[in-house]
C-alpha cells in the first residue's frame, strides 16, 4: 500500500514523499517525527481526519471518500479561527488527486496567513 506524506509550511508544499505502509501506520510514525520539532510552549499539536468529500467533493465520487489526516504542529489561534502555519498531510496515494488536495490545503493555509497579516497591520 502506497501512502503520501507531505509537509506544508506557510502555505507552500515543501516536501512530499511516498512510503510503503498503510495510512494509519504512516500517521503513527509521523507523530514520532513531529515530536522532534514541535514546540509545546508555542503551539498545540493536533491530528484531524478529514474526508476527500470535505476537501474536494467532486473527486470523492470518482475516487471514493479517502481519509486525509492533517498533523498540525505550528498553529495560531485567532478567536475561533485556526491558522495552520506548519502541518503534514497523510493520505492514500491516489494519483493526481493527491496534488489537488495538497494544493487546496496549501491555498487555504496561505489565505488564512494573509488574512492574519492584514488583521495585524490594521491594528
Amino acid at each position: 500500500m502506497s501512502t503520501v506524506v507531505a509537509r506544508v509550511e506557510l502555505g507552500e508544499v515543501r516536501e512530499r514523499r511516498i512510503v510503503e505502509t498503510s495510512v494509519e501506520e504512516a500517521v503513527r510514525s509521523l507523530l514520532f517525527e513531529v515530536l522532534g520539532f514541535w514546540d509545546p510552549k508555542a503551539s498545540d499539536l493536533v491530528v484531524t481526519r478529514e474526508r476527500l468529500s470535505d476537501i474536494k467533493p467532486e473527486l470523492a465520487e470518482q475516487y471514493g471518500d479517502v481519509d486525509i489526516y492533517i498533523v498540525s504542529y505550528d498553529i495560531e489561534w485567532r478567536g475561533d479561527v485556526v491558522v495552520d502555519k506548519r502541518f503534514f498531510v497523510v493520505m492514500k496515494n491516489v494519483g493526481g488527486v493527491v496534488d489537488e488536495v495538497l494544493s487546496e490545503l496549501a491555498d487555504l493555509s496561505r489565505e488564512a496567513l494573509l488574512e492574519t497579516e492584514k488583521e495585524l497591520k490594521s491594528l
